[in-house]
């Protein structure tokens, strides 16, 4: 056999024992075999919340129990369901978003020492398509909700009309006197299909992910008083007329040509511990299979960075910050990519810390499948050297 097809033989082998990049590292499973965990939330002790769309809200404490907080009646077809879900700053209850059986949506209050869940809103749009579906407390401890327009596209921009529009209700589920479109519930207008919502933990401003027609999928800041643009605007303005809209227009902070299916959004905490997420941005995209990582400038209005954080083999759904680190939905598992792991598309992951007393969520850290990786890496550089050498070290003169 001559030096060239041995070098390019070993080289192939080398290569297919270097370990794979971290978009393809495995998170720890924290729990599996669910029914399409649609929702997660954490209380300040370190609970976690999980919304089934079948109905059912879990609680899984630090010593790996699962309780049944409660269950409600919904639907799901299409985008329906029991879906996004937030707890109360004071900790005493999980608000969600849900489909009712007649096809509306209701706002449902949970209180997690137990008891029957209430009704705090009712009669939103529900329908098939276009839902919406997300909640979270705001740092002025009102609530915020995401509903879609549920393909009547011409009530997003109608302050006075529910549907297409970011709501902000006190806890109980009233109106508060201080909303930007007097007696509306309205916080922002002109949404198509908001699924995700959360709450820059840096300025305090909503941001949602849109789902949009053929292309123009979105991820948008709602300000005060704001205006999405949909429908007469899908993706940024680029110079279109929007002085005819209510509200102050607000372009999106991304917009994707491709459909990705944007779904659920959460920030790191400014002072996350590994130093490297701190007001990060992160969204799950369900088409795509995957997790961005967006950072915001200084000003938090504009995205100077998206990057594919982590590559999954499934859909994305549900995406929330917690205990330790990242965590995510799939249709029947949550999982959580550790603190201390790297993701990115040129970047490698790190060693995932293993669960220590104070980390609620327990899951078998991923340190042997890192150590493996390692072993390979040194395995497969060994190889392509010696080869290497082989072929174009001193040659033995007969």
């Amino acid at each position: 056999m001559t030096r060239r097809p041995l070098l390019g033989a070993v080289s192939i082998i080398a290569f297919l024992l270097l370990p794979a990049p971290a978009s393809a590292v495995e998170p720890a499973v924290v729990v599996d075999g669910l029914a399409f965990p649609a929702g997660i939330a954490f209380g300040s002790t370190g609970t976690m919340y999980v919304s089934e769309r079948s109905g059912r809200l879990l609680a899984f404490d630090g010593s790996g129990g699962r309780t049944v907080v409660g269950s409600v009646p919904t639907i799901t077809a299409g985008e329906t369901g029991l879906l996004g879900i937030a707890v109360s700053p004071d900790d005493d209850y999980v608000y969600a978003f849900a489909t009712e059986p007649d096809n509306t949506n209701t706002i449902w209050r949970f209180a997690v020492s137990g008891g029957d869940p209430e009704r705090v809103v009712t009669g939103l749009p529900g329908g098939t398509y276009h839902n919406g579906g997300g909640v979270a407390f705001g740092h002025d401890r009102m609530l915020y909700v995401s509903n879609g327009e549920t393909h009547t596209t011409t009530i997003a921009q109608d302050p006075d009309v529910l549907g297409g529009k970011v709501y902000r209700y006190t806890p109980d589920g009233d109106v508060p006197g201080d909303n930007p479109f007097a007696g509306s519930p309205a916080f922002g207008l002109g949404y198509r299909n908001p699924f995700g919502l959360a709450i820059d933990p840096v300025s305090g401003d909503p941001f949602v992910t849109e789902n949009g027609p053929e292309s123009h999928d979105e991820i948008n800041r709602v300000v005060r008083g704001g205006n999405g643009g949909w429908p007469l605007i899908s993706g940024p303005a680029r110079g279109t007329d929007t002085s005819d809209l209510r509200g102050r227009y607000v372009d999106p902070i991304l917009d994707y040509e491709d459909v990705i299916v944007p779904t659920g959004i959460a920030f790191a905490p400014p002072d996350e511990r590994s130093g490297r997420h701190g007001g990060g941005l992160f969204f799950g995209a369900y088409a795509e299979q995957a997790i961005h990582r967006v950072t915001l400038d200084d000003t938090r209005t504009a995205a100077v960075d998206d990057e594919v954080f982590y590559r999954a083999r499934e859909p994305i759904v549900a995406v929330a910050w917690g205990p330790r680190g990242l965590y995510f939905s799939t249709p029947d598992s949550i999982q959580v990519i550790p603190l201390g792991a790297i993701g990115g598309n040129s970047r490698r992951a790190t060693s995932s810390p293993a669960a220590s007393a104070d980390d609620p969520i327990r899951a078998a850290p991923e340190q042997r499948s890192s150590s493996i990786a390692f072993v390979l890496f040194a395995v497969a550089a060994m190889i392509l050297t010696g080869a290497l050498v082989y072929a174009f070290g001193p040659k033995r003169r007969g």
